[in-house]
């Protein structure tokens, strides 16, 4: 058989099966749009678990921090402390940051931990942060240093310990900022705490050599320099301030004994120890020609500049204000005496200053011509700081460095210019060292150099201003010039020149006191007693240039019309020390004691000042130098004058001035005592009786008036002058006067402190009364004419509204012989006139008669209350027979 051939073979071959579909076929896809979130299956389980949130009380941090002082964040002082250390710089700030607020608003928690927080704090003195350093650094100065002062001194000592350290440690850092920073730190403890500096000064001043030599900071950044030059001139000046106050705490031990000098020393190592000169004293020559070289280098750069720069003039003064100091160092040690002392190989005297010193000076008296002939103030200033560094070694200068004359021409052209500059304050703040140097400089210059020196300096102290910065200064080289004691400058009595210039110095003073008077209180007080201490040097002093000195006291405005002067508003020490001047410029005395006598009638015037101005006079006139009619006008014008405030002792309608009336007193004795001691009181009485007249007859007040008849009474009771009618009526309408206020109160009885003040009144007329007994009938008569209303004799002499009411004269009469009559002394006196007094008395008996019109019952009450007290003083007088006054009676 074969095979089967044709299409019915090629149709029995079997078709191939189909693939299936990818991902099946059981669901059906759907398609969605982009963005919309699916439902979730139909199948889903939800799987949300909803419940309430638990809350447990006291959990939270801050409630378990109630009443621990925390800052702002919550952190406590500990917290912040450590932060301090931490190494990410940001969380050091935040922590600084927030010690400051703890310790502003807890300041307990300062006190209670400041070592702590001094100990943890000053390991950020080193911190690489600028950041972190400046905000320790106003920490402390704020906050910690302020408060440590208030501690003592043993615990004090010891937290700047551990601060210095670090300080120290800083100062010599790779980095110059963090060195810088640390050179601020130490100008910081140094300002606060100056006595803990002597331990600390060598170490000090060789890290100052080392960082001052660094070149970038020298020649590149003078801000910086600034920061470190600053630093040194407070080191330095402590330095200079306690060798200054050396030779004063050697004189105090000197005399000490043993246990005294153990509590001395002891007090002294509390307040830091001394310096140990010997040592300290070569690295400060080190410093010197750092500083020139400085120096040098900043006066070049300015020079080139066009314009100035603020930070290079900055350094340039710092530089030379620190090397002025090392010289007053320097110079101060040489001449110090080494006593039994060993001499140390650095102080053997002027030689050891020219080779220290001095040679390295030559290069900056060299850089004073770069500054020749500039415009600028800063340039005057910055000669003006060379001047002042050679004038405190002027007296080991010779002409190997400069010619002392060359020198002499420099410092006199530094006067000259400064009258041309702009900038007052600037030029007065920098020239007043100047000024200060110029006495010893003279008193070492050249003789032919001395004339354009002082010229300069004469006509500059003229052209100056009243500012206590600049016009003390004058008046101290002024005193040291004029007065040879202090300086030794004895050139007054061989050069007529210098003459000259010392009495142009003295005619500027009056002057300067009277300008300085409103603007400058403190220049006063040193012009006066300048002035006082010349005229006690040149007792024949022309005082002709002095007179604008009267104008202290007083000027008269129109003729008989004086205006107070100042004086009387100056300071107590000032109104001393110009009454003592009076002394001596006795010259000027004429025309000062009509000026002197208006101030001392002011009621601003002290009493004190007013009782030392007459005790000076008194001591002038003894002294010859005061004629006596000038004194005793003086001492009448006062007498009379003086304005009587007796306050609650006199009836005075709407008085509110205290009372004076003791000063007045106190016056009254001390010019009474002053007139006895000028001799022969009658010759005294003589020479004054034409002016103490002349003042009774103006009628001056009670008080006054009774001053003045004390005058009589204790020059001469027993004048024949007192006869002269005028003065008798006076006398009376005294009387009458003072009696007024009395006799008001005779019915009802004498008040007790009314009847002493007209005790007080009556005493000197008493006196005189008891010496002179035709005064005394002579007052009686006017009495008997003033209560009969016949006042030809005592018209106008009494304040009363005369005639007035009958009953008030015959009440004031009464009062009067009532205490005439209680003075035993005066008994034989009256006696004498009793005819007037019984006159009186028969007069007043028939004015109580019922028949005499016009006087009134209330009247006749009065009149026989005054008759009856005088009818029984008259019978007390014994010299009545009774027989004579049996006809008087009051009864009616």
């Amino acid at each position: 058989m074969g095979r089967p051939k044709g299409g019915a073979a090629s149709s029995s071959k079997k078709p191939k099966p189909k693939q299936k579909q990818r991902g099946g076929v059981d669901f059906k896809k759907y398609k969605h749009k982009v963005g919309r979130k699916l439902p979730p299956p139909k199948n889903a389980t939800n799987t949300e678990i909803k419940s309430k949130a638990i809350v447990l009380p006291e959990q939270s941090m801050a409630s378990e921090r109630t009443g621990i002082a925390v800052n702002k964040r919550g952190l406590t002082l500990r917290e912040l402390l450590q932060q301090t250390g931490h190494y990410n710089a940001n969380v050091r700030r935040a922590a600084l940051n927030g010690i400051k607020d703890i310790v502003v608003k807890h300041p307990t928690e300062l006190k209670l931990h400041k070592v702590a927080i001094i100990e943890k704090l000053q390991e950020r003195i080193c911190d690489t942060d600028k950041v972190v350093r400046e905000s320790l650094y106003t920490i402390l100065q704020s906050l910690i240093f302020p408060s440590l002062k208030e501690d003592n001194a043993i615990s004090m000592r010891s937290t700047l310990f551990l601060l210095m350290a670090n300080i120290l440690n800083g100062t010599t850092h790779l980095s110059v900022d963090i060195q810088l920073m640390a050179f601020r730190f130490l100008e910081l403890v140094v300002l606060n705490f100056p006595s803990s500096f002597s331990s600390y000064a060598e170490q000090t001043f060789n890290n100052f050599v080392a960082v001052l030599s660094n070149d970038r900071i020298n020649l590149h950044d003078r801000n910086k320099l600034n920061s470190v030059l600053s630093g040194l001139g407070h080191c330095l000046s402590l330095v200079a301030k306690a060798i200054e106050n050396d030779d004063t705490s050697n004189r105090q031990a000197h005399n000490l004994s043993a246990r005294e000098l153990w509590k001395f020393t002891t007090d002294e190592d509390s307040a830091g120890g001394a310096f140990s000169m010997s040592n300290l004293l070569v690295k400060l020559q080190n410093l010197v020609q750092i500083l020139i070289n400085s120096v040098e280098v900043s006066a070049s750069d300015l020079c080139a500049k066009s314009a100035l720069d603020a930070q290079s003039s900055e350094a340039l003064l710092s530089a030379l204000h620190c090397l002025d100091l090392i010289c007053r160092i320097f110079v101060h040690e040489v001449k110090k005496p080494q006593l039994k002392f060993p001499i140390s190989k650095t102080q053997c005297g002027p030689d050891w200053l020219r080779s220290s010193l001095l040679v390295h000076l030559k290069n900056l008296w060299g850089v004073k011509h770069l500054f020749h002939g500039k415009g600028n103030d800063k340039f005057f200033i910055f000669n003006l700081r060379i001047a002042e560094i050679f004038l405190r070694s002027n007296v080991w200068i010779d002409n190997t460095v400069f010619s002392a004359e060359e020198f002499c021409l420099f410092v006199s052209s530094l006067f000259a210019k400064a009258k041309t500059l702009h900038n007052k304050d600037l030029i007065e703040m920098y020239l007043s060292p100047l000024i200060t140097c110029i006495p010893g400089l003279i008193s070492n210059a050249p003789d032919d150099s001395k004339g354009y020196l002082l010229e300069a300096f004469t006509d500059s102290f003229r052209d100056c201003k009243v500012d206590p910065k600049l016009i003390l200064p004058y008046l101290d080289a002024v005193g040291e010039m004029l007065l040879p004691e202090k300086t030794g400058i004895w050139l007054a009595e061989n050069d007529s020149g210098v003459l000259g210039y010392h009495d142009a110095w003295i005619q500027e003073l009056p002057g300067i006191l009277l300008q300085s008077i409103d603007k400058a209180p403190l220049v006063t007080k040193v012009a006066l007693e300048l002035l006082l201490r010349i005229g006690q040097y040149f007792p024949t002093v022309d005082c002709g240039s002095l007179r604008p000195f009267i104008k202290l006291f007083g000027v008269e405005s129109l003729p008989g019309t004086m205006d107070l002067g100042p004086f009387v508003k100056l300071p107590r020490d000032c109104q001393e020390l110009a009454i003592s001047c009076l002394y001596y410029f006795p010259s000027l005395l004429p025309d000062i004691v009509g000026p002197l006598a208006s101030a001392c009638l002011s009621d601003v015037l002290e009493p004190t000042i007013l009782f030392r101005v007459i005790e000076v006079l008194q001591s002038t006139y003894k002294a010859g130098s005061l004629h006596i009619t000038e004194q005793l006008s003086f001492l009448l014008l006062l007498m009379a004058r003086f304005r009587v405030h007796p306050g609650d002792l006199v009836t005075l309608e709407g008085s509110s001035k205290v009372s004076n009336w003791d000063t007045f007193k106190s016056l009254n004795r001390l010019i009474l005592t002053s007139l006895s001691e000028m001799g022969d009181g009658s010759l005294v009485l003589e020479l004054i009786w034409n002016n103490l007249s002349n003042a009774i007859a103006q009628k001056p007040s009670l008080h006054n008036m009774n001053g003045l008849f004390r005058i009589i009474v204790t020059l001469d009771a027993g004048t024949s002058k007192l006869m002269n009618g005028d003065v008798v009526k006076l006398i009376a309408g005294y009387l009458v006067d003072a009696s007024l206020d009395l006799s008001k109160t005779i019915e009802f009885g004498f008040q007790p402190d009314k009847t002493r003040l007209f005790q007080y009144f009556i005493k000197p007329c008493t006196i005189m009364f008891d010496k002179n007994d035709k005064v005394l009938h002579s007052t009686l008569e006017i009495l008997k004419s003033f209560v009969t209303g016949d006042d030809h004799l005592l018209s106008s002499i009494s304040k009363l509204n005369y005639p007035g009411e009958l009953s008030c004269r015959v009440c004031v009469a009464t009062t009067i012989l009532i205490f005439l009559c209680n003075d035993q002394k005066l008994h034989r006196n009256l006696s004498l006139g009793k005819s007037v007094i019984k006159g009186i008395l028969e007069y007043v008996r028939h004015q109580l008669d019922s028949s005499v019109p016009d006087v009134t019952h209330e009247e006749k009450q009065k009149l026989k209350s005054a008759f009856e007290q005088l009818k029984t003083k008259a019978l007390q007088l014994n010299c009545w027979a009774i027989s004579e006054l049996e006809g008087l009676s009051s009864a009616t």
